[in-house]
């Protein structure tokens, strides 16, 4: 029985090891938009076994970041904006009711970790640090978010909308560098308030990075190019 557990262990710890990185290369375009993709190939590059790519992938499926190809394997989707800003109407609305949920709920322990990752967010918008690094930031704040909720249907609902959000940000993020740091601030801005408990302010900063947000997501249009499903 303790072994039963501890290879379901392994193969969970696997399966998320495997959604992260295979969701990094789609974001960053190390799977190039428009391109098939094999299980096979993928399970060889991340040099992990076939079943936890396979389960990774269909943990993935909700992200909308690619489309499965029978017999052939994943097409690398390709996006409108109009896509982008469509999601972004319901992703508010729960955006909202986790932001009130994290500031009402949130563990002392985890108002510390937001205060820190708003720090982390600032220095790599001062320093103009690698794109990848303030992604790493924004995922780590959402999924901290939703934990801090206290309410994981929410979390299940709101984090695969994430992925196709951080696709175009990190697409965009040095096109207007003054509109980036003003995306950035804006995060590290509600991470406080969300620290403090102080919902009303929450919500405000919420407002304001959505407005950034849309501004940001509509400054190339021929950043994605429509996908014919």
């Amino acid at each position: 029985m303790e072994n039963d557990k501890f290879k379901q262990k392994n193969v969970d710890f696997l399966v998320d090891d495997a959604s992260k990185k295979i969701e990094e290369m789609i974001v960053t375009a190390e799977l190039k938009p428009g391109s098939i993709v094999s299980e096979k190939e993928i399970s060889e590059y991340l040099d992990i076994g076939r079943t936890p790519v396979r389960e990774a992938l269909k943990r993935l499926e909700p992200t909308h970041l690619f489309k499965t190809i029978p017999r052939k394997g994943i097409l690398i989707r390709i996006v409108t904006v109009d896509e982008l800003l469509l999601q972004m109407e319901p992703r508010k609305v729960l955006e909202e009711l986790v932001v009130k949920r994290a500031a009402k709920y949130a563990f002392p322990d985890e108002r510390d970790k937001l205060r820190q990752l708003a720090t982390e967010y600032r220095k790599v918008t001062e320093e103009w640090a690698p794109a990848i690094e303030a992604l790493r930031i924004d995922d780590e704040f959402n999924r901290l978010l939703c934990k801090s909720s206290k309410n994981p249907f929410i979390g299940q609902m709101l984090l695969p909308q994430h992925a196709l959000a951080r696709r175009q940000y990190y697409l965009n993020y040095f096109i207007d560098k003054e509109l980036t740091a003003r995306v950035n601030y804006s995060h590290a801005k509600l991470m406080d308030a969300i620290a403090d408990g102080d919902d009303k302010k929450a919500l405000s900063e919420l407002d304001e990075l959505f407005n950034n947000l849309k501004e940001f997501n509509s400054i190339s249009l021929s950043t994605w190019i429509q996908f014919d499903d």
